[in-house]
This record gives C-alpha cells, structure tokens and sequence, in this order.
C-alpha cells in the first residue's frame, strides 16, 4: 500500500494498483474565497493524474473536503463512497454534479477489491465546542440516524491497516477508536487533524493582538494534545498530522498569523517528542511514502516561513467570491432580515433555546438587533456597553446571501472561512446564541 499527501486532507492510496482518493480539495478559494493552499496546487498539469483513480470516499461537506470548484474538474465516472447519513443533503449534492454516488451504512465494511476494503464509521454525539465551531452541523430535527457531520474511515488490504480520522476531535471519536482498536491490534498508520478551522481567536475584535496571539496558541495547544490522544489510543507505526491545512486569502491575509495554527513541522516535533511508540510519517504535498517499503517518494522539505509569507502577500490581492457583487441598500437587508427572523424565532421555539443575550448586526453604521425579548428592530444609534450581547460584523454581500438562505451561503461556511468578525460581552462562549444563528436566513 502507498499514500500519497497533495493537499490537507486530500490524499491518495494505492493497493495492488486500485487507487482510492479521499477529501479531494485541490482548487484555491474554498469558503466563499478565503481558503488557498500554500504552495498552490497546479490541477491544470494534474488533472490527468486526479482523474486515474479508481474511486474516491468524501468524509463530510465541508468545502475543504467535498470541493465543487475541483469536483467539477474530476472526471463522473469515477464513484464516490459516503457514509449513509439521516440527512441526504451531501448525497444529492454530489448526484447533481453528476457522480455516482455509493452510501455505506455505519460500521459496515465494503469490498473496493478482493483486498481491498473501506468502513466508514460516523463521528456522533455533534458538539461545536469540540470542534472549535460555533454553529452547530447536525441536524437537530432528526430523530435518527447520524448527527455528527463528519466520519472515520479504515482502510485496510492483506498487510495494511490505515485509519483517516478527518476532522472528528478527538473528544467525539473516542469511543469509535476504542472500538477499531478492539477489532485491530495493529494500526500502520493515522491520519489525524492537527489544526482548527474556527474564526476564534482572529475574528474576536473584543481581543487585543497580543491577546489574540497567546488565545491562539492555547488552541492551537489544544488540537494538538487532541492528535496525541488519538495516537496513544491508537498506537498506530505511523501517524500524519493533516486536514484543516490553508492560508488565508485576500484582505482576511492580514489575519492570518494570528490563527495560531502550529505549522507541520511544529507538529512533527510536539507529537513525536510526547509519546515514543509511533514515528511522524513525513510526506512534503505531492510525496509518497510505501508502507510495505517503508520507502519515502523523496525527500521531505521543511516549512519555509519566508516563501509562505512573500505567497501570503501575493495572494492577498485576491477578491472573495461575492466581491463583484452590487452592494444591497439597507432597506432591503433588513427586509430580508425580519422574514429571516420568522424563521429564527421558529427554530428557537422548536429547540427551547433561551438566552438573556442581545444579537447585533453590524451594517452600514447601523445595527439590526435580534433582541433577547424575541424582537427584531433596526437600530442606529445604540450603547451595546450595558448588557450581554454579541456584535456581528460582515460584508452586506455576504450578509444578503447568507440572508437568502443555505442555497446562497451558509452562517456556518461563513464563519470556517472566517468573513464573520465578532464582539461579545463578556467573552464567554454561549452554544444557544452562535446556534440560533444557523436559522437566521429565508
């Protein structure tokens, strides 16, 4: 069996020549356009290689794993294996796009080969405190099936057994690990995240810059410790931190220091020097590694801070996907905001969520407030010192999408990609208030 890294979560496997692609995000501009891989991808010179797989398994939808800018480039015939959630929005999804789409049932092993199998196991229990998120992916109106938004994959053929964990915290794959380690003794290697794509600390604007540095190393610590958990459950031969890898885009560049993401080679070093049972498998993007072999494609590079800060100044130059859009005049936002909050109320009612925290949103020196009283008015001269409340700030193009509903953009995407800047009083994390949000659209 070989593995072979491209980008983030895209890898590629290969066992008695049946190729397996997994995640495939490849195209620049992911989340409305602030995603970019560093070093960039060129899939033009590529594609002829993307396209000679065999198949490919998606873990979940986000768009740094189930790209439309590069699905539309891959070739249709190749089938797309997914784990059966209750909600087929990620089926039909990719049926549109004209793929092949094959849904395997929780914990339930598939043949690709006569050697070669996949099992796709849910990551349930969805909690975006975990996470890092502060919108909730699950669906809290089903009653069954799974909630949680991502899976585990194991991949195993004759001599190899490979765990992909995607971007399940170790919190919520726990008890799947313990189960796969139960059924297999021997793991050779782990593919476990070891970044967070969340818009704290960065995006809070209640947090000074020197605040925001020692915030995000305390996170970036956390996901960490989160890959360590996973490796010493586990105890695989090799582990490869991955996933959630990217550099921020256009005028969100000058933010992008301030994630506190440890680069790879920070991470080989934490998670080698911390446990001394599993080696670092290191891959530099479009290297491979045999397993059987134990033999590298070439040589591994190092992270080069000075070419990723002259890439990082080129790319910031960039426009997001909504930036050649008209700008919406403030009558129609907020019209569009008080069908919204039809919704919104509806959805709280339904889940009893119950807050005491006012919700502002910023736009053009104004403030549409969705009140703890469950009212709804627009604002433009208001004191936000005296009670709890959270601050949104967004661009008004982004704003009517989001508006418009999760056919146009998503509060969620919006948030990964951080285009959402937050002030909250007191700086405390409130599940319901960030949660209720996902329902603010039409």
């Amino acid at each position: 069996m070989k593995v072979k890294l491209y980008r983030s979560a895209t890898v590629g496997l290969e066992s008695n020549k049946f190729k397996l692609l997994m995640d495939p995000w490849l195209v620049d501009g992911e989340y409305f356009g602030s995603w970019s891989h560093f070093p960039k991808y060129n899939i033009d010179s590529n594609l002829e290689e993307i396209n000679s797989y065999d198949a490919i398994y998606i873990s979940h939808i986000h768009p740094d794993h189930c790209s439309d800018k590069t699905l539309k480039l891959i070739n249709k015939n190749i089938p797309i294996y997914i784990h059966s959630y209750h909600s087929k929005f990620l089926k039909f999804k990719l049926e549109r796009m004209g793929f092949e789409v094959i849904e395997i049932k929780n914990g339930s092993k598939l043949n690709l080969t006569d050697e070669l199998t996949i099992t796709i196991y849910a990551a349930d229990n969805c909690n975006p405190e975990l996470c890092f998120k502060f919108f909730g992916c699950g669906d809290l109106e089903a009653s069954e099936g799974s909630q949680q938004i991502d899976t585990i994959a194991l991949i195993e053929d004759k001599k190899k057994v490979i765990v992909n964990t995607n971007d399940c915290p170790f919190e919520l794959a726990k008890s799947t690990l313990e189960e796969i380690k139960k059924k297999y003794k021997k793991i050779d290697l782990l593919l476990t995240g070891y970044q967070n794509a969340s818009p704290y600390p960065q995006c809070f604007d209640n947090l000074d810059i020197n605040q925001k540095i020692v915030e995000g190393k305390k996170v970036a610590l956390k996901c960490l410790n989160r890959s360590l958990l996973s490796i010493k459950l586990l105890k695989p031969n090799y582990f490869l931190p991955f996933a959630g890898t990217y550099i921020l885009t256009g005028n969100l560049s000058k933010i992008d220091y301030l994630r506190g993401v440890p680069n790879i080679d920070d991470a080989f070093k934490y998670l080698s020097e911390n446990q001394n049972f599993s080696k670092p498998l290191m891959l530099s993007s479009e290297s491979e590694f045999d397993l059987n072999l134990e033999v590298y494609s070439k040589e591994y590079e190092k992270f080069d801070v000075n070419k990723y800060k002259k890439y990082l100044e080129l790319i910031s130059k960039r426009k997001f996907d909504f930036e050649n859009d008209n700008y919406p005049d403030l009558n129609e936002i907020f019209d569009l905001s008080k069908s919204a909050h039809l919704k919104y109320l509806e959805k709280k009612l339904i889940f009893n969520m119950k807050f005491d925290t006012d919700i502002f949103i910023e736009i053009y020196e104004n403030y549409i407030k969705l009140g703890k009283d469950n009212k709804i008015s627009l604002e433009n001269n208001i004191k936000l010192s005296n009670d709890k409340f959270v601050l949104y700030k967004v661009d008004p193009r982004l704003l009517k999408l989001l508006l418009l509903g999760p056919r146009y953009a998503h509060w969620n995407n919006a948030e990964i990609g951080s285009h959402l800047k937050f002030f909250r009083k007191p700086n405390i994390f409130e599940r319901q208030v960030y949660g209720s949000m996902n329902y603010f659209h039409n």
